[in-house]
């Protein structure tokens, strides 16, 4: 019967190696997944927030240049051509995520910059056109300043979600390190074993 006492414990060994890999195995997955969420967090870091605030940026200094440009009536092709690049920028941006604040906040300014625009096209001789172009001009400036918060405001959420994720897969590669340490270990014993090892004393005797 002393096979049958072998067969039980490569058996218990066999489970418990099983275990360890089935566990290692969860661990490298759960590492995996936040390599994935960190990939994700750094693209829309790059994508949706860093690029459309340089957008938004570029904008705002067309429509300064304009606002110089009209005052002093002149550049009337170069503030159509401000105009064309601000269109261009606009769809770029919108090619991007927006949050319903940032849409919201969005869906103004293009408003506004349609407002602008028009009273921009009558020209500054116009009676009364003057002020309210400076009005309108410092509103879509807000839009665009507001803008720009909510894209701080996301991208230090993004920060701190890239953070929390690097944070876990260290405690993944922590643990699977230490899982490998025990596998290695159970796998070093059960080479090192024999038959005679594994059996206590009382067992050996009945085997005799």
């Amino acid at each position: 019967m002393k096979w049958a006492y072998s067969l039980k414990y490569k058996v218990r060994a066999a489970l418990v190696l099983t275990a360890l890999t089935t566990i290692l195995l969860l661990v490298n997955w759960g590492g995996r997944s936040d390599v994935a969420q960190l990939d994700r967090t750094l693209t829309s870091l790059l994508k949706d927030r860093l690029m459309p605030a340089t957008f938004v940026h570029d904008i705002s200094n067309r429509l300064y240049e304009n606002k110089i440009l009209a005052a002093n009536n002149t550049g009337a092709e170069k503030i159509k051509a401000n105009y064309l690049a601000i269109e261009q920028l606009i769809k770029k941006y919108e090619a991007t995520q927006l949050t319903p604040e940032e849409a919201l906040q969005w869906k103004k300014f293009r408003v506004q910059l349609k407002a602008l625009k028009s009273m921009e096209d009558a020209g500054s001789t116009t009676p009364g056109l003057s002020v309210s172009r400076e009005a309108g001009f410092h509103t879509t400036i807000q839009y665009l300043d507001n803008l720009i918060r909510i894209q701080v405001g996301e991208s230090d959420r993004l920060i701190i979600s890239g953070k929390a994720t690097v944070s876990s897969n260290i405690l993944t590669a922590n643990i699977g390190a230490a899982m490998c340490i025990i596998l290695a270990l159970f796998t070093l014993v059960i080479l090192s074993a024999t038959d005679r090892a594994l059996f206590r004393p009382g067992q050996r005797h009945n085997l005799n």
